[in-house]
Parts: structure tokens; sequence; C-alpha cells
């Protein structure tokens, strides 16, 4: 409450404010995932309704940073002139407004599809966006803006514009507690830090070092007290300590509980982001309204300690051995396990969602409370002091800072668990159907809980230039994995971009049990050179390679080529080849490495080798007002040290 209370300060926002946005928090906790009697939302009539954009419209720039208009909305004389004092009256959920460098939006209709929640929406309403999107620079890379202008009603003058950014003034920055991180983690966005690992570094060792290991943040990292952490578990079938009776009662842990009361229990784990690879899908022709783009390292592995949670649900009263053998059943219908974070936002709306009931009571599940990765304490990024594990399941779903587990025949309400990680149809689209939610038919996106089969060159990396002199084979390597705990049995190769394959060398140093193999496998391969790339560098000449690869699972899942069948606008369970392209070069000593960057301190980049959209650090470094500030990597503080 303390922390709340301090950041509604930061903020500039009011007791009134804070009531405010703690009953809409509650509103959307008791909101359905999927009511099929609920119909499609449409937008909410108010006293001023957006227009189309007239054809003869000045197109928005949203493409060349280096011009004065870049990211300004057109000129739009067609549009009436609102004083500022009218929008800032719009502020309640019957109307939001908004204003953006002179322009005024109604984004009343969007309340409900905003990603970041309603909450965020009500703080900003009918105030200036730009002090909010120095924060949550994603904001800047154009499809956002270009979607905005559909909702555009009007302009404010000259004078109001510049009052509405001075009265707006600058926000709190909640992250600025975060953890330093290292260079060679690449954010995907920087608020919240969403950081991916350089991939060729994936391949050095089997376990991922910890602080290479991608960081996932949808919020700013708490910073907890170990003495003052507790895990609160409730729900159905819950027993009180003393009684052992009580359906709903509530049992509290501390972190000393945990570590004495149960035995330790480790599993080597692969996780992966739901969204990995998510730019691949935002090209030329799609585009994707969720953060982050992940580019293509989200995903990582390390060997987790703590205690099963099936243990500490026995402790808790449940009967796990015979629910799990099928003996008996859950208790009052309980079919999900919804969990939370102390991640919380700057409303106080925190981090959760929800899994299988059967998945964390099963006793090969392996489900944990896990406080130690790689040997060692947690660290902050990845959830001290703890945080879920659950094997062979989707990133989104492993809880860090984890805070509390409530036994439940629902699946969690969170936006996060009903919103965010839903597999659409491919005609389904955020402009058409979601950013009025609900869409029709939300029985037809199910929530992502498993991951298909996936796999993707790691060395050499993407764009490199290889000496090759005297050579006549070339050697790469790479990781594949699948969801559901399914085995890796086989990676395809290829240098020609799929037009021929050959399976590669597997190497998975650990064993793990059938349907239980959580943790990638990696892959290598050292083939022949074609004869037309033989020739081109006996002739001297540079030769280009298409290096890809596809994996086949226990289940012969295998991966699809191109992303057209699956394409979904959330940007989640993205598995088509991943191609590296590279360049042979006969006059440099067999072994050298060079490579070029698509962009400029992003060595990562999607399938191919070039960002389709403007990249700039996930829209960090796009906007010229707003393109510096990136917070100072390990190696900076060290070397200033």
């Amino acid at each position: 409450v303390a922390s709340l209370v301090a950041m509604a300060g930061l903020l500039g926002m009011n007791a009134n404010t804070m009531r405010d946005d703690n009953e809409n928090i509650a509103k959307m906790e008791t909101s359905s995932c999927y009511d099929p009697s609920i119909q499609p939302s449409t937008p909410t009539t108010t006293t001023s309704t957006s227009s189309s954009i007239p054809p003869n419209t000045k197109k928005y720039n949203t493409a060349d940073p280096t011009k004065s208009d870049f990211n300004q909305p057109p000129p739009r004389p067609d549009l009436p002139t609102i004083p500022l004092s009218e929008v800032q009256e719009h502020t309640e959920e019957s109307s939001l407004w908004y204003t953006f460098r002179g322009a005024v939006y109604d984004l009343t209709s969007f309340q409900e599809g905003h990603p970041g929640g309603l909450p965020r929406l009500l703080m900003a309403a009918g105030q200036d966006l730009e002090c909010y999107w120095d924060i949550y620079r994603q904001h800047f890379r154009g499809h956002v803006l270009e979607w905005m202008e559909t909702h555009r009603i009007g302009n404010l003058s000259e004078e109001d514009a510049i009052k509405s950014r001075v009265e707006t003034g600058t926000i709190g920055d909640m992250f600025e507690n975060d953890p330093v991180r290292t260079k060679d983690l690449l954010p995907a966005t920087s608020k919240p830090f969403n950081g991916e690992p350089r991939i060729e570094l994936l391949t050095e060792d089997y376990i991922t070092p910890n602080h290479l290991f991608y960081a996932r943040c949808h919020l700013a990292v708490p910073d907890i007290d170990p003495e003052e952490y507790r895990l609160v578990i409730s729900g159905k079938g819950v027993k009180s300590e003393k009684s052992k009776k009580g359906k709903k009662a509530k049992r509290k842990f501390t972190l000393h509980d945990l570590k004495t009361k149960f035995k330790k229990h480790e599993v080597v784990t692969t996780l992966q982001c739901a969204g990995n690879r998510r730019e691949d899908l935002h090209d030329k022709d799609h585009k994707i309204f969720i953060a982050p783009h992940w580019v293509v390292g989200a995903m990582s592995t390390a060997k987790w300690g703590g205690v099963k949670l099936r243990d500490v649900l026995e402790e808790c009263g449940l009967n796990v051995d015979d629910i799990a053998l099928g003996n008996e059943e859950p208790p009052d219908g309980v079919e999900h396990i919804q969990c939370e974070g102390y991640d919380h936002d700057e409303t106080g709306y925190t981090y959760g969602g929800s899994f299988p009931f059967m998945k964390g009571v099963d006793g090969l599940g392996e489900v944990i409370l896990a406080y130690e990765m790689n040997g060692e304490e947690l660290p902050r990024d990845h959830g001290y002091p703890v945080r879920l594990i659950i094997p062979g399941h989707v990133g989104a779903r492993q809880v860090k800072w984890l805070h509390k587990i409530k036994l439940s025949d629902a699946p969690s309400k969170k936006s996060y668990q009903c919103k965010s990680y839903l597999g659409f149809a491919p005609d389904i689209t955020f402009e058409k159907d979601l950013a009025h939610w609900p869409p029709a038919r939300l029985d037809q996106a199910p929530i992502i809980h498993e991951q298909p089969v996936t796999s993707f060159v790691c060395n050499p990396p993407q764009n490199a230039i290889i000496g090759m002199k005297g050579a006549t084979d070339f050697t790469f390597k790479g990781v594949a994995w699948s969801g559901g705990g399914r085995k890796v049995e086989r990676v395809d190769v290829s240098v020609d971009g799929g037009d021929s394959w050959t399976a590669s060398e597997l190497y998975k140093p650990i064993k793990q049990k059938y349907n239980h193999h959580w943790a990638w496998t990696q892959f290598s391969k050292t083939i022949a050179l074609p004869e037309d790339v033989k020739e081109k560098l006996k002739r001297g000449e540079k030769a280009e390679l298409d290096i890809t690869s596809k994996a086949l699972d226990s289940a012969f899942n295998v991966q699809p080529s191109v992303m057209a069948p699956y394409w979904n606008a959330r940007g989640i369970a993205i598995n088509h080849w991943y191609h590296v392209k590279v360049t042979l070069d006969p006059n440099l000593t067999k072994g050298e490495i060079f490579r070029t960057e698509d962009e400029e301190g992003f060595p990562n980049t999607p399938s191919g080798g070039h960002f389709d959209r403007k990249w700039a650090m996930g829209g960090w470094k796009i906007d010229p007002q707003h393109n510096s500030g990136l917070r100072e990597t390990s190696e900076m503080v060290d070397e200033r040290e």
C-alpha cells in the first residue's frame, strides 16, 4: 500500500484517482474470459465521433525519421478545433479523449481493447500522451499512430497544444530501480525491460548463464525483502493449518518455510516467451499491436531449484496422489491454478495468469516454486525470491515474484490470460476485430499453454561474412525445442533456403524421461559445400548461403515453411523456418567471421536478416524527440567504476 501511495504521488495522482483505479481493477478481475452470451462490443457514442480519413489527406510520415514531419499528425482542416478545456472533461469510461502533438483522439471504444488495460487509459484520459509514451516508446514505431488517426476527432489550437503538453508534464519512471543488465541482452523494449541474448551465444553452453537468460518483464521489477516475502495459497480445497478443515481457508508461507519444510527439487527446463519471433509477423503486409516484438532470442535453458508445488498443496490439505491417479476428484470442481505476482503497474494492477490444475498435482509434472537458478539465488530479473516454473509450458504462465496461488474452477481473469496470449485465426486483426473488445468468437481463440516445435540456427550469426580460404566444408549450430515435454527427434538443415535437406547431429547432455523432455536440444552440422558454391570460391568470388532448419518432435510435428497459415494478431506460437543469410569470402582466412548489423546495436534480426519495418531498439530510439536515455549496461558500470 505504501508503495502505491508513493507511486501515486510520483505520478501526480490523487486519492480519488487511486480509488477509481482500484474500482476498475476490481471490474477487470471479475470480467469473464469468454462468455457466449456477451456480444461483441460496439463503439460508445459520445458528443463527438471519429471520422474516416479523407482520401486527399496527407499521409502520416511514420517511416522516415530524418524528415521534420516524422510522427507528426497530418493537417486535418476537415476536423474542428476543440478547446483543451473540453478535452479535459472527457475522462470517464463513457468518454475518453486524448491529445498528441496538437491532435485530439476519442478512444472510448478502445477501453477494453487496450493491451495495457483500462486503468492506464483512465490515468491518461484528458491529457497529452507524449509524456506517457516517453516511457513506453514502442508506441512511436508508427503503426500505433496510423491506427490512432482513424480515431481522430479534432485539432487543438497552437496555444492549447503547448498547454496540453505542459499541463500533463512528466510522469514518474517506475523502472528506475530495475536491475542493471549486460550489453549482450538486447532490449526488445526498454520499459518494461524485455531483453533477448545475442543468439550466437546460446550454443556456447548447454545451460544458459543467468546474465544471458532472456528477461521478460511485463512491469517494473519489484525489489522484495526476503524476510517480508509471503506466498498466499487459497481457494477450493485449501484447509487451515490447525484443524485441516474448511474448504476455503488461506495459507501463508515464508521463504524460510519453503526452504525448510519441503524437500528441494531440481529440474532443467527451457523457457520460451509465447511471442518469440513476434517481429517476423510484423512485416510490410501485417501489423502486430502488442509488445514486446521479440526478434528471435526469447528462449533460454536453466536448472531451477525449489519445492514441488504438489508438496505444498498436500501441506494445504489436498490429497494430491489420489487426485493425480484419478482415484479422487479435484475438490469442488477445481480445474485451474491461478497465480499472481508482486509486480504491478502504475495503477496497482498486478501480473498474473493460470494453468491446468492437473499439471500442478501430477507427480511427474515437476511444477516447482523456484528459489534457485543454475545453483544460485534467483536474480531479481527472474523472480527473486520465488517464481513459478511449469516445465513444458509457455513462459507467460510461469509467474515471477510469485505472491498468490488460488485453486479455482475458472481460469485467471487477468488480461494477460484472457486477452494477450490468445491464438486467433489468420483473418482476425487488431484493427478490425480486437481493438473493440470482445471480438465475436473468443471461443475460437484458445489460450496458449504448450508451444509448437521450433528451431533456429544461432552460429554463424545473421549477416556474417565468413572466411573460407581453402575450405571445402562449413559448420553451423543451433537450438531446437518442443513444448509439453515432447522430445526433439531430429533437426534437418539446409544451406540453400530449404531446397535440399540433411539431418544434423544432436546434442543433449542430460537424460529426461518420455514426454518429459523439458529442455532443448542443440544441433550442429559440418556440411560439404555445394559444387556451385565451391566453383565460385575457387574463382575468388564470394558466395551467399541461406541456412535454415526444421525440427521434428516425438509426435512427428514439424515446423512449417512459412507463417501465412498460422499468422495471428497476438503474434504467438511462431515457428516457421528461420533463415540465416551469410556470405562466404574466399579471400579471408578460414574461420574468420565479420558481421554487419541490419540495425546498429541490435545484431539479432527477423528471419532473412533484415527488419521489414524500422526497428530502432523496439521504438526506443525511433522518434527524434525521444531517442536517448538507454540505461547503462553492467559493462558500462564496471568501466565507469
